[in-house]
């Protein structure tokens, strides 16, 4: 029984040598070792070239269902295994799964992956929302595997087409999946095949990639497609933040609650912004856009708001390119009237605005941030930025969310009447969590 393994890399400097070493300790060696190399432009394949592995690069990032194809094609054995570079197996962790598809006589085994060091907030909260295993027990056709600890037979990959490469970072797992179990595969959840996940957040890579694991899902079921279309997943993301927030309640994780509670805004955001360029993300990415376009769109924003006051329409001069931007001001400065009454809590407002602008943008600004707050502060009523037409200003998506959000937090304080001080508290816990990690530099109180 020969079983290659594989690990697919785009910049995992940070994590690659852990990962191999727990590769080389195992009980059972693999009888052939890749390393995808993925377009990294760290020290990802000189840390790779310590190790006796195949190394196989690819000249630019195609994406991790590219590089799972890499290697299924680049190997002949009749077992094919997967491990993220950032995850660290058991000594026995190849020899549960290939022991368990031997006795099943199943097209693929998956193990169980725990997030290591959970004791934090945001790995805590990542261990608690973004498992990826499926329990304590060895289950028959679980919903998929999880493509970060699994044993395949490759030539049962190959016969349902391999991985689907448009799915580039997410949801390839669930795919092959699928498709496996529509041909009449069988897949087996093996959790005595634990891998420790590695992985160490920030609040942005969170949020965000906890954003991209639902957002295939929501993709092929057309959420995307219209404006009527989109307003049902606004109210998804405050019904997915709900849940989680009664979950934690519910099992006394309450520093947990205020990133609960940011999901619902920053996943809105997130949306809208594929939203209104879908088809051109590569052409309109958060990240590419630069820092300078949020102090503008603040500064037009703000200037034709008063100066247009008694018009029908305020004026703009900023192109299609700043719409989230010009939506998000335009978000933060409405909802400013609604936490303060709230909340009560200038300090909270601070530190919402600061967390929701980094992880939505990715990257900070204290300056820029002070001066969002004090114009919140200063004038009392911004609402005609959502009454009135404005060329980037998306009515329905700003009023669909102001008005489901504060239904949704009214609730709350009705059903779980010392809600607003968990929050305030989960919050402060997760400010000081962020600061200790180096990840966000608070702006001034």
């Amino acid at each position: 029984m020969k079983i290659a393994l594989y690990i697919p890399c785009f910049n995992a400097e940070k994590t690659l040598s852990g990962c191999l070493e727990a590769v080389f300790s195992q009980d059972r060696p693999a009888d052939d070792i890749l390393v995808i190399d993925d377009g990294s432009t760290d020290q990802t394949v000189k840390i790779a070239k310590k190790y006796p592995v195949r190394i196989i690069r690819h000249s630019r990032n195609l994406g991790l269902a590219a590089s799972r194809n890499t290697a299924i094609n680049s190997t002949n054995t009749r077992f094919i295994s997967s491990l993220d570079s950032d995850c660290k197996p058991a000594k026995d962790w190849l020899s549960c799964l290939a022991k368990r598809i031997k006795l099943s006589n199943s097209a693929g085994v998956g193990g169980k992956t725990l997030e290591a060091g959970a004791s934090g907030v945001i790995a805590g909260w990542r261990a608690a929302h973004m498992k990826q295993h499926w329990g304590e027990s060895k289950k028959e056709n679980p919903p998929f595997l999880f493509g970060s600890n699994t044993l395949f037979r490759r030539d049962l990959l190959l016969k349902v087409g391999a991985y689907n490469e448009k799915y580039r970072s997410n949801f390839e797992d669930v795919d092959i999946s699928n498709r496996l179990r529509k041909n009449g595969y069988s897949l087996v959840y093996e959790p005595k095949a634990i891998v420790q996940h590695l992985k160490k957040d920030d609040l942005s890579s969170l949020l965000n990639n906890f954003w991209k694991w639902n957002f295939a899902y929501y993709l092929k079921r057309g959420f995307y497609s219209s404006q009527d279309r989109f307003v049902f997943k606004i109210k998804d993301n405050i019904g997915l933040s709900n849940r989680f927030l009664e979950e934690d309640l519910n099992n006394k994780r309450y520093k947990l609650i205020y990133l609960d509670f940011l999901i619902a805004l920053h996943h809105s955001l997130r949306d809208f912004d594929y939203f209104s360029f879908r088809g051109k993300q590569d052409e309109f990415d958060v990240a590419a856009r630069p820092k300078a376009s949020v102090w503008l769109s603040l500064l037009d924003l703000t200037f034709f708001y008063h100066l247009d006051h008694s018009k029908p329409k305020i004026n703009t001069l900023m192109p299609k390119e700043n719409i989230l931007q010009q939506n998000f001001l335009a978000l933060s400065l409405v909802l400013s009237v609604f936490t303060k009454t709230k909340f009560k809590d200038k300090k909270f407002n601070k530190m919402l605005y600061g967390h929701l602008f980094s992880s939505v943008h990715k990257f900070n600004d204290n300056q820029f941030l002070e001066r969002l707050f004090n114009l919140a502060e200063l004038h009392p009523d911004w609402s005609g930025l959502i009454k009135k037409e404005q060329n980037n200003i998306n009515q329905k998506f700003l009023e669909t969310l102001l008005s489901n959000f504060k239904d949704w937090l009214d609730v709350l304080i009705y059903r779980f009447p010392g809600i607003v001080s968990l929050i305030k508290a989960s919050a402060k816990q997760t400010d000081k969590a962020i600061a200790r990690g180096g990840y966000y530099d608070k702006f001034k109180k």
